[in-house]
């Protein structure tokens, strides 16, 4: 087929649905037919233009249409390109109960924000890459505040940093290796790790259909805090890395009903003599532990510990003596024809908590973890509208649909890594208990806004409610947070 007719026989087909030039005659019967004859050979290109005789209008507007399509180039060797990505508008209100210097106090945070993600997906044979950019340099967030703050002003402009460079390589029909900066390839909760953080190293990712049922098994290694130096003298740098590995399945009960479970452990490596790993809960002032409300001689109250995210330099709340278990589970199913409900939860165990704990330097935890401070545990429920269960199981919400969904969390202060919970429902701080609610409205396919309210308080009073770049500057006793959002996904 010359480049003429097939330009002409794929604009056709893709016309209207791509470019949105409402001509719909571009899409009928003969087109379809005159490319089948064609491809199989039945007709000759010569043979197959008189059939388009009377359809000059169509030929030299899908002609147009290909040429305008043809300005935005793409390598040869690229099969298929997908341009992503969202911007958010948020207002969000951030209070909070507890210590700072001296006695308990209370403090507010509101603020309006905003946030970019823009992104493009490439496919390339068996290979496949992922290119994503967005706003905050901390990959637990990728907001930024309007007016910026009380020292800087709307002038400011705000940084757009790399979220994703991922390459991908698609071995076979069941194996997958990717690596770089990519998403996180484990199927995990929030309560563990933040929605909004990325892996950097390696996953292998095996997907195997058995009749009902999809198995996966997933592992991932990731350069948590990198570039390691090794002298002859001195000037030595240590490294951690994080070590991941998933093993679970989705089962299909019937056409409106299915489960989802996994099973993951997790740990992480590194040289435990640098003291800076180790996981501190906070200081007294003078630079000894102490627990919460504690004055030091210079009457200076606990403040809690502060850590970077995953990726960059670890403070206080390090990573040592973590090896957990994880088992995040889902039920989906069809209450009717158009409301689906789906049960979830999730459950962690650090098997080394006793050995994290002693390791803190706090004299109250020197004699192991105590009660459930070794294990964190959510459970939940959402509804919402849908038009059939495959989409409702896959969050594909359209025009009008809407969705809420409530649960409950319990984390204990030695049961998961500080620095990589989410950010939003407990001010990313570990030791926290308390309940979510978070409601969605779809305006079109692609625009929809969410409600979310939280409560928490601190679980275990003897110590400190750590966390890693906490927005309120306390040792919290109880926190809650409304925020209020609008979307508009490309």
């Amino acid at each position: 087929m010359n480049f003429k007719l097939r330009n002409i026989v794929a604009a056709t087909l893709a016309g209207s649905a791509l470019m949105s030039f409402g001509t719909s005659a571009m899409a009928d019967s003969t087109f379809d037919l005159v490319q089948a004859l064609v491809s199989k050979g039945v007709l000759t290109e010569e043979e197959a233009l008189p059939l388009l005789k009377g359809r000059e209008n169509d030929i030299q507007l899908a002609d147009k249409k290909v040429k305008k399509a043809a300005k935005l180039g793409m390598s040869d060797a690229i099969d298929n390109a997908t341009v992503y990505g969202d911007i958010r508008v948020r207002y969000e209100d951030r209070s909070g109960t507890g210590a700072t210097t001296g006695a308990d106090v209370d403090e507010t945070r509101e603020r309006a924000r905003y946030k970019l993600t823009l992104g493009v997906k490439t496919e390339s044979g068996d290979w496949y890459t992922d290119l994503a950019l967005a706003m905050g340099a901390n990959g637990r967030s990728d907001n930024a505040t309007f007016g910026k703050s009380a020292t800087t002003n709307i002038n400011d402009k705000e940084t757009v940093f790399v979220k994703r460079a991922m390459v991908g390589y698609k071995a076979t029909d069941w194996l997958a290796i990717e690596a770089g900066r990519m998403n996180n390839p484990l199927y995990t909760t929030p309560m563990v790790w933040d929605a909004d953080l990325n892996f950097e190293g390696l996953a292998e990712k095996v997907n195997y259909k058995m009749n009902f049922a999809d198995l996966f098994f997933t592992a991932a290694q990731a350069q948590y805090q990198g570039d390691r130096k090794d002298f002859s003298t001195t000037g030595d740098t240590i490294t951690t890395e994080l070590f991941a590995f998933q093993g679970g399945g989705r089962y299909l009960f019937n056409d409106t009903t299915s489960a989802k479970a996994a099973l993951t452990y997790t740990t992480y490596s590194h040289n435990t003599s640098n003291s800076t790993f180790k996981p501190g809960i906070g200081t007294d002032g003078a630079g000894a532990a102490t627990v919460p409300g504690a004055v030091n001689a210079a009457g200076t109250a606990f403040v809690p510990a502060v850590a970077a995210k995953p990726g960059y330099a670890i403070a206080a709340s390090g990573v040592n003596d973590l090896d957990t278990i994880e088992i995040p589970a889902e039920v989906n199913f069809m209450a009717n024809s158009s409301i689906g409900v789906r049960l979830f939860g999730d459950y962690v165990y650090n098997t080394n908590a006793d050995d994290r704990a002693k390791h803190s330097g706090l004299a109250a935890a020197a004699n192991g973890s105590e009660g459930s401070d070794d294990s964190a545990w959510m459970l939940g429920v959402m509804v919402g509208s849908a038009n059939d269960f495959k989409s409702f199981e896959a969050n594909k919400m359209v025009k009008g649909d809407w969705s809420a969904r409530i649960w409950y969390q319990d984390v204990g202060v030695w049961s998961v890594d500080p620095n990589a919970v989410d950010s939003d429902f407990m001010d990313s701080r570990v030791n926290m208990k308390g309940t979510t609610f978070k409601a969605q409205y779809n305006f079109t396919d692609n625009v929809f806004a969410n409600f979310a309210y939280g409560h928490a308080t601190r679980k275990n009073n003897t110590f400190g409610a750590a966390g890693a770049a906490s927005d309120l500057a306390l040792n919290l006793k109880d926190f809650d947070l409304v925020q209020l959002d609008l979307t508009y996904k490309f």
